[in-house]
């Protein structure tokens, strides 16, 4: 176990040569955002192009993409087909017996053939990022933006039947991947709870980097948050280990461990303990990623990076007063900070 140091980080961000193009920085594939959580999909791609990507495209709902295409001109959008979710409503006016009457509402929940669409950008993305705001086991709370009154059960399956395809699909594929927020919680429930496992024993596809905060680890490894908390160094060695990826345990002092090695963050405050926090940091490291990084070289720059940018954002505005948003202008800083430290040779 070791402390990530300034002059270590310092030697692992990307050259940047002159002779250049967008794609010699590479291409993120950012599979992120629903119909509440948007702004995970703005956070997380943006924040994939100021680590230094040449280009991100966001693959979404249609919605989602004309949100973000409304906030930025610097991302590319994919909108990805969807389909409406039926709900039964019982008649009011039935009383010796029970009406059903289905109805069908648009939770803008991605159609899992919509995976078919993505095959040409799987194939030419460098990196892909998933999870951010992706809603992939949504409540009932999702049928809220419904003017229609809902007298009786809910069936609401949001977008996990697309995300077990999608992770079908990226099995056997080389690219590093980036799994965070309810990616993970999809792959926690595959794991130990459902009924719909793979014929063969569940791997992560090669070259993965999780991002889990310490109740997202607990339910991976199947144990209490609290043991988690006790050996946060432990458990995420033993969860690369067992999940074959790089894991990265948010929280003060970031673990991050390829099951041989483990990293200790010293960057980062209480104001990163912020809705939105987490989306920033899965598209730094996507960039890093994408300027071709190893992902262990890529998860402990953008830990680092995304710590130092909470570090200065607080120093600016209060630990308080930061929002997620505001460490899209303070990345900027914290890699000019970087770069004017001499690497270890």
């Amino acid at each position: 176990m070791q402390t990530l140091a300034k002059e270590y980080i310092t030697s692992l961000l990307p050259e940047r040569p002159n002779n250049s193009h967008k794609a010699t920085f590479g291409h993120v594939l950012n599979i992120a955002g629903s119909m509440h959580y948007r702004g995970a999909a703005y956070l997380s791609s943006l924040s994939a192009l100021r680590a230094g990507a040449g280009y991100v495209t966001l693959a979404s709902s249609p919605g989602v993409c004309q949100s973000v295409s409304a906030l930025t001109p610097n991302i590319v959008m994919r909108p990805l087909p969807t389909r409406p979710v039926i709900y039964a409503e019982l008649s009011p006016q039935m009383t010796d017996s029970v009406s059903i009457e289905l109805q069908s509402i648009d939770t803008e929940s991605i159609d899992e053939k919509a995976v078919v669409q993505l095959h040409d950008l799987l194939e030419k993305a460098s990196v892909i990022t998933v999870g951010s705001g992706l809603s992939i086991g949504q409540s009932k709370d999702e049928f809220n933006a419904s003017t229609a009154q809902l007298s009786a059960m809910a069936i609401a399956e949001g977008n996990h039947g697309f995300f077990f395809a999608l992770l079908s699909e990226l099995q056997n594929r080389p690219q590093s991947m980036v799994f965070d927020a309810d990616a993970l919680n999809f792959i926690s429930h595959l794991l130990h709870h459902s009924q719909r496992k793979p014929q063969t024993s569940f791997r992560l596809p090669k070259n993965s980097i999780i991002t889990p905060h310490p109740k997202e680890l607990a339910r991976l490894l199947n144990i209490d948050v609290e043991v988690i908390q006790a050996d946060r160094t432990h458990y995420a060695t033993l969860a690369a280990k067992q999940l074959h990826a790089i894991v990265v345990l948010k929280g003060h002092n970031s673990v991050i461990s390829d099951g041989e090695y483990a990293f200790i963050n010293p960057t980062g405050n209480n104001a990163l303990a912020k809705a939105g926090s987490g989306d920033v940091l899965t598209g730094i490291i996507g960039g890093f990623c994408a300027q071709g990084l190893s992902p262990l070289n890529a998860a402990c720059l953008g830990v680092y990076l995304h710590g130092l940018s909470g570090d200065l954002a607080a120093q600016a505005l209060s630990e308080y007063s930061v929002l997620a948003s505001d460490l899209l202008e303070y990345i900027t800083q914290a890699i000019k900070q970087i770069e004017a430290i001499t690497p270890v040779n």
